[in-house]
């Protein structure tokens, strides 16, 4: 399949907003008016619905996941990495909404797994214990990437992961390095705060 053909591809199945799609639906809310106005599983988080959150995570891996198997059958060149890279792009940028969406964890995760599975468990497990314990997901996430991007790496050098693979990973910690950047910035400044709560009405004040 033309390179091209499958970029857009890749583009279009990231772009499937899972998070905004499930709260309009069965949240009866609007992610793009609630916390930081992300489509991700982090954001549905933030409004309270805990059980769409996990939907929202398993369903942006799972287009990641299913994209990169799809495109890895289809072409044995290994520049269909940068179809499956369009996917992260899709996500982050849908063009159903404006171009705003997630950050892209949860697809790179999905995608991770069907790359490198060892890999892709280890990291998916850093991310899963900080997560659990420090409960501030930006710190899980940006963890997520930097392991696997280190995890290639290692395997690049002592040749158990090519070269196509090794270069994807610094690329997509490059990228979400980027999506976080705010978050980055709260860190530093000691102000980012954890995703779990709900977001509470504003109650009116009394005369």
């Amino acid at each position: 399949m033309n390179l091209l053909l499958l970029c857009l591809i890749g583009y279009l199945v990231g772009s499937i907003p899972t998070g905004f799609l499930l709260t309009k639906f069965f949240g009866d809310i609007d992610l793009r008016e609630v916390g930081s106005h992300s489509t991700g599983a982090t954001n549905v988080l933030r409004s309270g619905h805990k059980i769409l959150a996990l939907l929202t995570l398993l369903g942006d891996a799972l287009k990641g996941l299913t994209f990169t198997l799809f495109a890895k059958i289809i072409s044995d060149n290994p520049y269909y990495l940068i179809a499956v890279f369009f996917c992260i792009i899709g996500h982050t940028y849908p063009i159903w909404l404006g171009f705003k969406g997630g950050k892209g964890v949860a697809t790179s995760a999905g995608i991770s797994v069907i790359l490198s599975p060892l890999y892709a468990l280890i990291s998916i497990s850093i991310w899963a214990v900080l997560a659990k314990f420090l409960k501030i997901s930006s710190i899980a996430s940006i963890a997520l990437a930097v392991s696997f991007a280190t995890l290639c790496s290692y395997g690049y050098f002592f040749k158990a992961t090519t070269l196509g693979i090794f270069l994807f990973s610094l690329a997509s910690l490059g990228f979400l390095l980027f999506t976080h950047s705010k978050n980055i910035e709260r860190l530093i400044h000691h102000n980012e705060h954890s995703p779990n709560f709900e977001i509470q009405p504003e109650k009116k004040k009394k005369d």
